[in-house]
């Protein structure tokens, strides 16, 4: 049987991304594979030895004169990033990170072929608020309790009397927990009121536990894929005190029980099939909040494209020698007859954690901002420089620094460590080597 690269061979697909981060995955083992970006990034060079294909819009004009390509849909407006991909297609193929009207409009205005869904249908499902209403009428026994409404008609009286203290507020958008508000009390929903009258939220019962998430596929004839069960790391206050901030994701998660994993798969069907029904194809997220005490687990909310963890879990894939998820992406936008079957690897063990504070950030890297690093004692070594995170040895991790133009808000991450080790001991405790690293 042929590789599963060959089902592409006659196609160039361009990953279009600020961060080059964002569309790592694919770029060492599909060669018609490109990813445009827009920020320096010190992994470039050692992924560029391992035939990446990468254009990065800063090394050709300096960057103080490109604030204004900051996203997918400008990015694509600029002439270098038109001559770069022209030069290399006549009919390419783009993928982006989040759907927009402004990718549509260009790729329809130009030929090319966008390999995501539509804005709109992402919509029906990564809005909060919308994605809520459909779970609490078609999965209702996992949904947690909670009402939606525009904030200036939520009474607190009303809800605290049906869902209690403290309770949580979300918005319909918003990114590593920027629009969700724990509410203990009268003057704190006040001030988001007298902020946001008429926006419309959704309002939940406060679960206290701890959040897990997969990857999922959608094929062209509705079956479903998915990844093994990560936990999501966060809740940890050493990492990031503000509830709700996302710090990364694990593989495996073995605490919880096999009752508990056979829900999620169940639910996990039933969102797909429901995505499917509406036009919906490819690749997207699911996330779970688990109970502490009893163990109940409730859908929380949908990402409705490429993940946060995506591109590494992808890049695990492929360096595992599995047939990546993210390949199926590509046949169900291609068309393709694609007789290839998806295998879970069973032995996945890998952490990312994405420090957002910079009071804790590792120790010891002697004012390098990418490597492979080792741990002598509390001390971190410098080993080498590449990406290639699977072939790891214990003891190991992959240091990558942000570039400083994008730490630009509050909760923006400044770097990241990679590693097949645990971070993370059990839900909301790191592990003691990585407390001894960054803490």
């Amino acid at each position: 049987m042929n590789k599963w690269q060959d089902s592409f061979s006659d196609e160039q697909i361009f990953y279009i991304t600020p961060d080059v981060k964002r569309g790592i995955g694919l770029d060492t083992v599909l060669p018609g594979y490109h990813i445009v970006c827009l920020y320096p990034d010190p992994i470039i060079s050692p992924l560029r030895k391992k035939g990446a294909n990468i254009f990065c819009l800063s090394e050709k004009e300096r960057l103080d004169k490109l604030e204004s390509y900051a996203t997918s849909g400008s990015l694509l407006t600029h002439p270098l990033v038109s001559e770069y991909i022209e030069m290399r297609s006549k009919h390419p193929n783009i993928l982006v990170f989040k759907p927009s009207k402004k990718v549509e409009f260009l790729c329809s205005e130009r030929g090319y072929r966008l390999l995501v869904n539509t804005r709109e249908l992402n919509d029906r499902f990564e809005d909060k608020v919308l994605f809520y209403e459909l779970i609490r009428d078609k999965i209702v026994e996992n949904s947690v309790p909670g009402l939606t409404g525009r904030l200036k008609d939520m009474k607190f009286e009303m809800i605290v009397k049906e869902l209690d203290l403290p309770f949580v507020v979300q918005f319909a958008h918003g990114w590593a927990g920027k629009t969700t508000f724990f509410i203990d009390s009268e003057d704190g929903l006040e001030k988001i009121t007298d902020k946001f009258p008429h926006t419309k939220v959704k309002v939940n019962k406060y679960i206290e536990g701890f959040t897990l998430l997969n990857n999922v596929c959608v094929l062209s004839d509705g079956n479903i894929l998915m990844s093994p069960v990560a936990l999501q790391i966060g809740g940890i206050p050493e990492l990031r005190e503000k509830k709700g901030v996302t710090c990364g994701r694990q593989w495996p998660v073995d605490f919880i029980e096999a009752d508990q994993n056979k829900l999620i798969t169940e639910i996990t069907e039933k969102v797909g099939k429901l995505m499917f029904i509406d036009g919906f194809k490819g690749f997207f997220g699911l996330d779970f909040i688990v109970e502490k005490n009893s163990g109940k687990t409730y859908i929380s909310e949908c990402n409705a494209r490429f993940t946060a963890s995506s591109a590494f879990f992808t890049r695990l894939e492929a360096d595992a020698g599995l047939v990546p998820m993210a390949s199926f992406h590509l046949a169900a936008f291609l068309d393709r007859d694609y007789p290839f079957h998806y295998s879970q690897d069973e032995n996945l063990s890998a952490s990312q954690l994405i420090l957002r504070n910079s009071a804790v950030q590792p120790k010891y890297i002697s004012g390098r901002n990418f490597g492979v690093f080792g741990m002598e004692g509390k001390t971190a070594v410098y080993l080498r420089d590449e990406y290639e995170p699977y072939l790891l040895e214990k003891g190991e991790f992959i240091y990558s620094r942000r570039s400083e133009h994008f730490v630009r808000s509050e909760d923006a991450e400044i770097s990241r460590i990679e590693t097949k080790d645990r971070v993370v001991g059990k839900p909301g405790q790191l592990g003691e080597w990585i407390k001894n690293l960054i803490i």
